[in-house]
């Protein structure tokens, strides 16, 4: 996805103080897309807003928003719907508990659901009235490769980003013959903010080989190359689509790659 400098062209990237959502936000700045940017992290999203604007003299708007809350989450739709001329939605924002299922608090299993399944269900709800109208936009859904591994500590993350993965699919079945494309983003390990949690103390992220870790940044730059390809999947990186085709049609047994899962 690249800008043809004809006309101004807008973006709301959740989850985007830090990581991928930070460099979805510079990459498509570079296109000069006028930005949302949605985020809990107060000082965080703005000192990323302000780093866009002052560098690439695109508006970036932050908004303050903890996706966890419904009412939070109506803020964003208010945003959504007052603006149609949005042409892409990221759904990024997220979280992970490296803990077994039955050890974390029920609310922290509610607040995934909210932040993985709930907003990004809802924002593309919003967003696609004005997309189909215009015959125009994108839906990009940040998912995970180890959606794909069954594991455990994994019941909650993996199953979420499963259903955004199987919805995306579904989204481009109805949507994509009106102009519309749904993406899901299926990173593997990414180099980003979200194992620096207490949870994720003392797992075994840091024994990981460095060959399997990716930027933030690329990861974002194979997704926005990728839209108008036709290709509803997108997996960064040589060895992560060779690991995802063969973990999708069963010709990997996820207990090899158990060793690698933090």
């Amino acid at each position: 996805m690249t800008s043809n400098g004809a006309e101004t062209r807008q973006a709301l990237v959740t989850g985007a103080a830090s990581s991928i959502g930070a460099a979805f936000a510079s990459r498509l700045a570079e296109r000069k897309f006028g930005l949302l940017l949605v985020d809990k992290q107060h000082d965080a999203l703005m000192a990323v807003a302000r780093d866009i604007e002052a560098r690439h003299g695109v508006p970036a708007k932050p908004i303050l928003a903890d996706l966890q809350n419904t009412a939070d989450q109506d803020a964003v739709i208010d945003v959504i719907e007052s603006s149609p001329g949005l042409d892409l939605l990221v759904n990024n924002a997220g979280f992970g508990d490296p803990r077994l299922f039955e050890q974390v608090p029920p609310e922290q299993h509610v607040a995934m659901l909210q932040v993985h399944v709930m907003a990004p269900v809802r924002f593309s709800r919003a967003a696609l009235p004005a997309m189909i109208a215009r015959r125009k936009g994108a839906i990009v859904n940040v998912c995970s490769l180890i959606q794909y591994i069954e594991t455990p500590c994994n019941a909650m993350y993996g199953t979420t980003k499963l259903f955004l993965d199987r919805f995306s699919r579904q989204l481009n079945l109805e949507a994509g013959p009106l102009g519309i494309e749904t993406q899901s983003l299926i990173p593997g390990y990414t180099i980003s903010k979200f194992g620096e949690t207490d949870g994720y103390k003392g797992s075994r992220r840091a024994a990981i080989p460095a060959f399997l870790w990716a930027t933030a940044d690329s990861v974002a730059e194979a997704s926005l190359r990728q839209l108008g390809s036709g290709r509803q999947r997108c997996v960064p990186g040589r060895l992560n689509r060779v690991v995802e085709f063969g973990l999708r049609r069963g010709l990997i047994p996820p207990r090899i790659l158990r060793r690698w899962i933090a």
